[in-house]
């Protein structure tokens, strides 16, 4: 995995001190992408992306607005541009661990999901004594009360 940016290690030391993180750049490539929302969800951070649709031609136009030293070269953007626009852009797969509820609590290290006895598809999340005791409260801990 190519990390041009050189997010990765940010994130990682981030992530370990228990910061929000924010990378804000291109990240288009999809196998990136999910990199770093698989390093979210091993740190038991939710995870989401924003993607804007933007048009090539405006895209050329604000490059050429930006001042000479922050120029990226044209054809750079064009390839960039096709090859990864139809990617980015498509509706959510159910499958995602993102966009499943029960996947997110069963990947958070301060959930305990356990099935609930005599039913197929219920699931009691309880936050652990790690959570409690370590003040891990995060949107899924808090939430994990018998859930």
């Amino acid at each position: 995995m190519s990390d041009p940016a050189n997010t990765w290690p940010h994130c990682v030391i981030s992530l370990d001190a228990g910061w929000d993180v924010v990378a804000d750049a291109q990240h288009a490539n999809p196998e990136y992408a999910n990199e770093l929302a698989r390093l979210a969800t091993r740190h038991g951070a939710i995870w989401r992306t924003e993607d804007f649709d933007v048009p090539l031609d405006e895209l050329l136009r604000r490059n050429e607005a930006r001042p000479r030293a922050d120029h990226v070269p044209e054809e750079y953007i064009r390839s960039s541009w096709k090859r990864f626009h139809h990617v980015m852009f498509r509706p959510l797969n159910p499958e995602d661990p993102n966009g499943n509820l029960l996947k997110r609590m069963i990947a958070d290290l301060y959930v305990r999901v356990t099935p609930v006895r005599g039913e197929s598809d219920v699931f009691a999340c309880n936050f652990t004594r790690e959570a409690f005791l370590e003040g891990r409260w995060n949107t899924r801990t808090i939430n994990a009360r018998g859930l």
